[in-house]
């Protein structure tokens, strides 16, 4: 007959006891419960499990420190088994904690829980030898491996990287390294140099002077490529061997939140990968080569590849040095910023009175994202018009169809479609002249490059939504006929696209640059 007991958790120091949940996830580390403060330990360093007989106690390490059983070295992310009197260390020689059944199950001759084999030898963490595991989260030879969202980010972090509240962040490709083969592109893992000589005594520095370093790198070309990835980590592990500093690596490898220069990696880092400390943004910066720099900065140098990184720190309020302004100490190169800035005010934008005493319809005009829905369902809908959409209709024979069912029961119509050419257009107007509408047409003055910014935020607030691509964005750009009253229009005019948010963290996120 299965016993039920109780399990607990005694720190041999302060004797602190603590009771464990039955068949509850309890998270062991650096917290109130244990009274650990050691910011070497996670918060949450290891899971812990008591099962419904409370037969049996699991754990599984997921924090940065390497937590030990009876001298055994744990590895990451696995699950082991725990039996009564067991020492466990939330950090390899620190912060033990005895495993305590009660009732005790030998005392009655029971069968303790079987534990399983640890098979990591005890060590000393300056020269463990674990060979890299090709699974997302592993224990290297220089730190841990993390894997979040299905691989949208990876984290590396050295053993010994501890949060700190200044951050020096720098991007690795153009800036920390470069290509020993001076290709544009590293032919493999092993093709790269350090950018500048200077590179490691500067990073150097900056350990001495209180300050973490943080890599921060888009590597959507790796994608979810099981070899790439490997290949990928392995070149991490040798330049962070060859700089020998305590710092970590974040890496973007899919285009959603965590890409630069959207903010997904920064936020990763304070709010959960800073061991709890607080960062002061006044003394961090952000060092990349992607800064909006012409052709021609320097004597034939070519432009900027983008000019991600400079948004990214724009984002985050950090102080932005080119990799020349920061290890070199040259003068800050003229650059070009996007033509549309999320964080301008639009209260100032009006719409113009689209009022009409006549049986009418609207033919909207606007590519992806250019704001048509939103115009129609704030402005047009309360006033009574059919809402007629290809989107939602599937062709524009039966957008016209419906046109003319709701002209013939006297109701005024509002077509939101592109309408990017006369053609098309001319479908309508034909048809609506039969009804003897009037006909109107409103044409969303969006920039094009506004639409592919809020087409990038639709894709990050609403999942839902068919994802838009920029070829789509460019074609109705390049397609695009400038609508004309000999057109048979009464009237013309243009619509401006005005931000409303009823969620505070969409409008936080849509006031930064999302477009790299």
């Amino acid at each position: 007959m299965s016993v039920k007991r109780q399990i607990f958790l005694q720190h041999l120091d302060s004797k602190r006891t603590i009771k464990l949940p039955a068949n509850e996830l309890f998270n062991l580390g650096r917290n109130k419960e244990t009274d650990v403060k050691d910011i070497k330990v996670s918060k949450k360093q290891i899971v812990c499990f008591a099962d419904s007989d409370l037969n049996h106690l699991k754990i599984k390490p997921i924090g940065r420190a390497v937590s030990t059983v009876n001298g055994f070295a744990l590895k990451y992310g696995q699950v082991y088994s725990l039996k009564h009197g067991d020492l466990l260390e939330l950090r390899f020689g620190e912060h033990k904690f005895k495993v305590i059944f009660d009732p005790d199950p030998d005392a009655n001759g029971e069968q303790s829980p079987k534990k399983q084999k640890m098979d990591f030898p005890v060590f000393h963490l300056n020269k463990v030898k674990t060979k890299l595991s090709e699974k997302d989260n592993s224990l290297s030879n220089s730190g841990v491996w993390e894997s979040i969202n299905n691989n949208e980010l990876l984290i590396f972090t050295c053993e010994n990287c501890t949060g700190k509240s200044k951050i020096a962040a720098f991007d690795i490709d153009g800036t920390i390294i470069k290509t020993k083969s001076g290709a544009r592109f590293p032919k493999n893992g092993d093709d790269w140099t350090f950018n500048f000589d200077v590179v490691k005594n500067q990073l150097s520095k900056l350990v001495n002077e209180d300050y973490k370093i943080v890599f921060f790198t888009n590597q959507s070309g790796v994608g979810n490529d099981a070899s790439k990835i490997k290949e990928f980590k392995r070149k991490i592990e040798n330049i962070i061997k060859a700089l020998n500093l305590p710092m970590q690596v974040f890496i973007s490898l899919g285009k959603g939140i965590y890409r630069k220069p959207r903010t997904g990696m920064w936020q990763e880092l304070i709010k959960e990968r800073n061991d709890g400390v607080d960062v002061d943004l006044s003394h961090c910066f952000y060092v990349g080569d992607a800064a909006g720099r012409e052709k021609n900065w320097m004597p034939k140098r070519n432009k900027d590849h983008s000019i991600a990184d400079r948004l990214f720190a724009i984002n985050l309020g950090l102080n932005f040095y080119t990799p020349e302004e920061y290890f070199l100490k040259a003068k800050p190169a003229p650059f070009k910023m996007p033509e549309f800035d999320p964080r301008e005010d639009t209260k100032n934008l009006k719409i113009p009175d689209v009022s009409c005493d006549k049986l009418n319809v609207v033919l909207m005009v606007g590519g992806p994202g250019s704001g048509k829905s939103i115009f129609c369902k704030t402005h047009l809908l309360p006033l009574g018009y059919v809402h007629v959409s290809r989107d939602k209709l599937g062709s524009w024979q039966k957008c016209v169809k419906l046109m003319e069912e709701s002209l013939t029961m006297k109701k005024n119509v509002v077509i939101d479609n592109t309408n990017v050419d006369k053609e098309t257009r001319q479908k309508f107007i034909q048809a609506a002249k039969n009804y003897n509408a009037d006909i109107r047409c409103f044409v969303m003055s969006t920039s094009l490059y506004q639409m592919r910014h809020n087409n990038r935020f639709r894709e990050l607030t609403d999942k839902s939504h068919a994802i838009v691509s920029d070829i789509i964005i460019f074609s109705f750009r390049k397609n695009y006929q400038e609508p004309e009253l000999s057109e048979g229009y009464s009237q013309i005019l243009q619509i401006p696209f005005i931000c409303h948010f009823d969620n505070p963290e969409h409008e936080k996120l849509y006031k930064t640059f999302l477009l790299d």
